[in-house]
């Protein structure tokens, strides 16, 4: 039974048979199941007025009057088999929309089409846009709760819950998006990154390995409490850019202790954080600190910190070493034997071999951000390709799906090293509009 109603009535679960009316001539394969907002926000952009229903595929009940008449369905053209496999792996922008897994089956002349991929990587960059959003938000909490800690007045912990609650839920809703910005090192307060940056990476990593809600809550909140203790350490010692001192070493120790003070004062805290502040420089073969334990007393959680902190600690820029590029570091972490080497691997699954937001070199010659994993290709990410390093010359940006492309990743490769400050390329290839 097929019924024509407005793009404003259009609802995920419906079933598309056909474009009734529309501003122009969009090209669009219609027949299929509305499976996402995105395409629903597309359709209208694009100026679709009109569409045709099938009331007996949809996967929602539409409601028909006892007066209402039902038209009888457009006349179809048929398409060829391989339409539909093409224009769901195209990366260009001017390709044909697709609603669903359905043959496509209404085709108009215009050049102004659209892909189902394109309207992914609009609500891709969006994710990015609302997720940047987000962690300049959490800088300031970060840097407020540590301003007050130092300054000996009381914190406001319902900001930091709140911000631990918005972390997990932009991971949930785009593990990509949040996990590009811990690459983007721009501020001089490392603690205020770090912690936000493993609380990020708690919650992609509890996500990964399926632990329970509650978990994933505490260890995100654990990532940004697990280091608060060094916040009262001496400034001068924080920024020191030489090789420390063992009387040093001592008193950076010490922010164990400092923290789980800290955070005791603190009301309603969860064991497992209190466990990871603890714990999380602890190391399996007992050469961690601050009481030397072993794997067989360091809990999952802080076992996962440990992994968390040692990873972003080593993508940091600091004042007595300077950073390592995500690659490096993953290879590093993989190496280490005071790690379990089971729980870095999942890390590493969790991650990407190609983290997010990692500069790559390829070989092309030309270097690329990149964008998002893929599971079924871990080493063949989707890239934001913005440099050449033959001309030494920005070039366009383009969005390009390795999987699919004659190029391939030689290496991860850091900023510095070609004198470039990675957040602007980052905001001009993800977020044109602020930029």
């Amino acid at each position: 039974m097929i019924k024509s109603i407005p793009i404003t009535e259009l609802t995920i679960g419906m079933y598309v048979e056909n474009v009734v009316k529309q501003k122009g001539n969009v090209r669009i394969k219609s027949r299929g199941l509305i499976k996402t907002q995105a395409i629903v926000d597309a359709l209208t952009k694009k100026g679709i007025l009109e569409l045709e229903i099938n009331i007996d595929k949809s996967k929602i009940e539409i409601p028909i009057a006892s007066e209402e008449k039902v038209p009888e369905p457009a006349p179809q053209i048929q398409p060829s088999s391989n339409v539909i496999e093409d224009a769901a792996h195209s990366e260009n922008i001017n390709a044909p929309a697709d609603i669903s897994n359905d043959n496509p089956t209404l085709v108009h002349d215009n050049e102004a089409h659209i892909t189902e991929k394109a309207i992914a990587a609009e609500a891709h960059q969006a994710a990015l846009a609302k997720a940047d959003k987000l962690y300049g938000q959490a800088k300031n909490v970060q840097q407020e709760f540590v301003n007050k800690l130092r300054s000996g007045a009381a914190p406001n912990v319902q900001e930091l819950n709140n911000l631990s609650q918005d972390i997990i839920d932009s991971v949930f809703d785009n593990v990509d998006a949040l996990s590009c910005l811990i690459m983007l090192k721009d501020s001089d307060d490392y603690l205020v990154e770090h912690a936000i940056n493993c609380s990020i990476l708690l919650a992609v990593f509890a996500k990964y390995k399926g632990l329970s809600q509650a978990e994933v809550e505490d260890l995100t909140m654990a990532g940004l409490l697990m280091d608060i203790g060094m916040a009262t350490l001496p400034r001068e010692l924080l920024g020191k850019t030489d090789d420390f001192s063992e009387a040093d070493w001592t008193v950076i120790r010490s922010h164990v202790d400092i923290g789980i003070e800290l955070v005791e004062r603190l009301d309603d805290v969860a064991p497992i954080v209190l466990d990871v502040i603890a714990n999380h420089h602890e190391r399996v073969n007992g050469s961690g600190y601050p009481k030397a334990k072993t794997a067989s007393d360091i809990s999952l959680y802080a076992q996962m910190a440990s992994i968390v902190d040692s990873y972003d600690a080593m993508i940091s820029n600091r004042g007595y070493k300077r950073s390592d590029n995500a690659s490096i570091a993953l290879l590093k972490l993989e190496k280490d034997e005071t790690l379990d080497r089971d729980l870095v691997m999942e890390f590493i699954n969790a991650i990407g071999l190609h983290p997010v937001g990692s500069l790559v070199q390829l070989e092309s010659q030309k270097l690329a951000i990149v964008s998002q994993r893929q599971v079924a290709h871990p080493l063949e990410p989707v890239v934001m390709v913005f440099y050449s390093l033959q001309t030494q010359l920005h070039t366009e940006i383009v969005r390009l799906d390795l999987s699919r492309a004659d190029d391939a990743i030689v290496a991860g490769v850091r900023p510095e090293e070609f004198s470039m400050k990675l957040s602007k390329f980052f905001k001009k290839a993800f977020m044109p509009e602020a930029s």
